[in-house]
């Protein structure tokens, strides 16, 4: 696993690499500003659940959603800069038989968690006028806004006690709904897209992909990274793939006369 060092050393790298491509890429017709309005409808994980040491319970579905603000500049035809400002649900869901104190129950977990997400792409397009074929990857910061759980056995919320981990003194509830002080505030994402950008016109395009994001820091605070029952610990990390469709405007910033629609 990156560390934090790490993380912004990447972050770093990409950035003078977006500098030096604005430094040589020689001035031309078709420079552009973009702006625009995407969502996304995307299948969410946690990878490695913590249950704070009690039985861990089996995965399940999830579906979570995206929605952002997108702008962007284009140095020529072929290579771009982009951005967003995107709001993202993700979390994860389980569903299974728990035994806790001898008694088994049907148990049923669903974490929401809410980031406001913020990615820097490069972006690389190829293909006809119409239709170009893009692919993006790029950092994304992650800021926290809100963490709950819905943590139900036999259909109610049942109380149960444990320790924080080691060097933390205290209890706490593992069935507690909001649980924003078990997480990180701040999530360091890679994140991929590749998918078409059609043209509607020549102000206007729809961008339609499919982006994977992997969340490289342990998502858990250091008072609840607790062993499991095996008396091991894995750290928690953000996963979510899906469709991902924008429609964005074309702002000709290199003087010549705008182009009719």
């Amino acid at each position: 696993m990156l560390n934090i060092f790490k993380m912004k050393k990447l972050i770093v790298i990409v950035s003078v690499l977006l500098v030096l491509i604005t430094l040589n890429v020689n001035a031309q017709k078709g420079k552009e500003l973009i702006f625009g309005v995407g969502g996304a409808l995307t299948n969410v994980w946690i990878v490695n659940q913590n249950f704070y040491g009690e039985p861990e319970v089996e995965y399940a579905p999830k579906i979570g959603y995206a929605a952002s603000f997108n702008i962007g500049y284009n140095f020529t035809e072929n290579i771009s800069v982009m951005t967003e400002l995107q709001y993202s649900a993700q979390g994860q869901k389980y569903d299974d038989k728990q035994e806790i104190g001898g008694i088994k129950y049907n148990t049923k977990r669903d974490i929401n968690l809410r980031y406001l997400n913020i990615p820097i792409f490069f972006k690389y397009a190829f293909g006809t006028e119409n239709t170009k074929f893009r692919f993006m990857v790029g950092p994304q910061i992650g800021i926290l806004l809100d963490a709950q759980q819905e943590y139900f056995r036999d259909g109610e919320r049942i109380p149960s006690y444990a320790d924080y981990a080691e060097g933390f003194i205290g209890k706490f509830d593992v069935t507690e709904p909001k649980i924003k002080d078990r997480f990180d505030n701040t999530e360091i994402s890679i994140v991929l897209d590749v998918g078409p950008d059609i043209n509607l016109s020549d102000l206007f395009f729809i961008s339609a992909g499919a982006r994977i994001n992997y969340g490289f820091k342990d998502i858990n605070v250091a008072k609840y990274r607790i062993k499991d029952m095996d008396g091991e610990y894995k750290p928690s990390h953000n996963f979510w793939g899906g469709l991902y469709i924008s429609i964005n405007y074309k702002l000709d910033i290199e003087g010549y006369s705008q182009r009719s629609f």
